[in-house]
């Protein structure tokens, strides 16, 4: 399945340090930690030091809460089961990583 990833900026030039939206293609039986796992690997995502938690969203519901690598132990939170299909959770082929409202 091929799933849009868009992400909220952390710093005014972020967007000409990386990308602002990429795609990713995963096969269809991948399970929700395997998504965490890919995005959190990838140069996707960008964080600052007021910034270093974002929460992954998918159609308005949150599937999990990413930090920053060495940033809260560098620990997956899921809202979702870690080990569910990520299609059953997939509205629409997009997931969008936002900035908690505390920040």
């Amino acid at each position: 399945m091929k799933i849009k990833l868009s992400r909220q900026a952390c710093c005014a030039q972020d967007d000409q340090a990386g990308p602002l939206e990429t795609y990713i293609e995963l096969p269809e039986e991948s399970k929700v930690w395997e998504l965490a796992q890919i995005v959190g690997e990838s140069n996707f995502l960008q964080f600052s030091s007021s910034h270093n938690i974002l929460n992954a969203y998918c159609a308005g519901k949150m599937l999990f809460s990413i930090p920053e690598i060495g940033y809260h132990k560098s620990i997956v939170v899921y809202a979702v089961g870690r080990d569910e299909p990520l299609s059953i959770h997939l509205e629409e082929q997009e997931v969008e990583f936002l900035w908690p409202n505390s920040l």
